[in-house]
């Protein structure tokens, strides 16, 4: 998959910019505060539908306008022509998203055309970092991968949700109420959490080998997803995920008083995560920084080549001013292991990049001015 393009109106601090790039590495870069991150962002949303530093739709918004629009043009791999996505995002109102002129219904329907895997300083803490932080990055990769996921992740955390506005009104509800949450959330909290395990025992053989070729085989990690829902050892699909859905279903209605007492839901996928161990030990307590960074940074790559053996090819690989972050030797890494996919990476140093085939881009105050290497 390829960017070719994407293009900005009164988004953020640009005004009116369209940037156009390689099919190998681009660099967006210049002092900070100049619209790099904007620019990754803007990208980024077509694949997620959202801002990925969590900011609000109107907070995108050049200061003292009354909407912004972003277009990105697209190739997919054997396809012969590109794809356009367009977002329309007002002050007021719904925002408006197209696909080659054609309105979509929303974020669903768009998620899924444009695949990228992002790299920001928050993912340096994947490790580090809670598990609310694991989860998203199962789910942020599952979505852009599977519709069906993202519709099912979207009406468990709905139903959680209600439930546990129910549990802090003081759950005058009767025992069929909460059996209807406990049923509709098992159903789907089992088939989300079986789609979570699959994914991550794939992924997990994915980072044992970057990270084996990362530390010349010097080091060897284990992932492993943890859930409350799931039995310990994986059986056939149907019977694994009926498994779940009955021990799920038996934690919720066996459990209210005690909910009622914390003033939330205690079981379910929300509270799952990653057990990440680094030569038998688990890495959040033992290892160094720099075995840290390196495994989230193993992550990041196994969820792209991931992406690749699911959908068919690789993703766009955005990398937000991470490089600076990591010594010289994982700089080198990440750019020989992305040989033969399209970067899209800012930095404020472009003395890190004098390699051949680079697309230097400029920026400045919210404009771009392409530079030859």
């Amino acid at each position: 998959m390829i960017c070719s393009s994407v293009s900005f109106c009164n988004y953020r601090n640009i005004a009116l910019e369209t940037v156009s790039f390689d099919e190998g590495v681009n660099v967006l870069w210049g002092d900070n505060a100049q619209g790099k991150s904007n620019i990754l962002e803007g990208i980024y949303f077509f694949a997620r539908g959202r801002s990925f530093r969590g900011a609000r739709e109107r907070e995108l918004i050049r200061f003292g306008e009354k909407t912004a629009q972003l277009s990105l043009t697209f190739r997919r791999a054997g396809a012969d022509y590109p794809v356009t996505l367009e977002a329309d995002l007002p002050q007021a109102g719904r925002k408006v998203l197209r696909r080659g002129g054609a309105r979509l219904s929303g974020v669903r329907e768009m998620i899924g055309n444009f695949r990228a895997v992002l790299f920001c300083p928050t993912h340096l803490s994947l490790v580090s970092g809670g598990p609310a932080l694991r989860r998203s990055f199962l789910d942020i990769a599952l979505s852009q991968l599977y519709p069906a996921y993202l519709d099912s992740l979207s009406r468990y955390n709905r139903i959680l949700a209600q439930r546990n506005a129910l549990i802090k009104s003081g759950g005058s509800a009767d025992a069929a109420v909460w059996e209807v949450y406990a049923r509709q959330l098992a159903r789907l909290g089992a088939d989300i959490a079986v789609r979570r395990y699959d994914y991550m025992t794939a992924l997990g053989t994915q980072v044992a080998q970057i990270f084996d070729h990362m530390t010349q085989g010097k080091e060897s990690p284990r992932l492993v997803y943890q859930s409350g829902v799931l039995p310990e050892e994986r059986a056939g699909e149907e019977a694994f995920r009926k498994s779940g859905e009955a021990r799920l279903f038996a934690a919720l209605t066996e459990s209210i008083d005690r909910e009622m007492r914390y003033g939330a839901t205690l079981y379910g996928i929300h509270k799952d995560d990653i057990s990440i161990r680094l030569n038998g030990r688990e890495a959040r307590a033992y290892a160094s920084q720099g075995q840290q960074r390196s495994l989230a940074l193993a992550m990041k790559l196994a969820e792209g080549e991931m992406a690749r053996r699911i959908g068919g090819e690789y993703p766009v690989f955005l990398l937000d001013d991470v490089l600076s972050e990591l010594d010289g030797h994982r700089r080198a890494f990440i750019l020989e292991a992305l040989t033969g996919r399209q970067i899209i990476v800012t930095s404020c140093e472009p003395a890190d990049f004098h390699i051949s085939g680079v697309r230097m881009l400029q920026v400045r105050e919210g404009c771009v001015l392409p530079q030859t290497n």
